[in-house]
């Protein structure tokens, strides 16, 4: 029912990377009949925060991975992304390239 694909946000995670191509490889080998939940793991924030210290400073993670993540996440439709590191709770509605995503809600 559930396709996990966790990345290791300590390691090099750039479009080149060994990470990037293994994390390509485990969205497409999915199974969407078998599986159709497609869910992204990292510790540390490869996507959307609204932490205010990532905000202003920005973070080695921040916002360098969601450029390079986003589009894989789009390509393969992800539905879900859980993070660490930064301890607090938030959710947020879809977003793709910075811009809200209403169809998809």
């Amino acid at each position: 029912m559930f396709h996990f694909c966790i990345a290791d946000s300590e390691l090099d995670w750039q479009e080149e990377s060994e990470q990037y191509k293994f994390i390509e490889e485990c969205l497409a080998s999915a199974d969407r009949q078998k599986q159709p939940w497609f869910i992204f793991i990292s510790h540390r924030v490869l996507g959307y925060s609204s932490n205010s210290w990532l905000a202003v400073h920005g973070s080695f993670e921040e916002p360098m991975g969601r450029g390079i993540y986003q589009k894989l996440w789009q390509k393969y439709k992800v539905d879900i992304a859980f993070f660490g590191h930064v301890h607090n709770y938030e959710r947020s509605c879809p977003v793709y390239q910075e811009y809200l995503m209403p169809q998809f809600m």
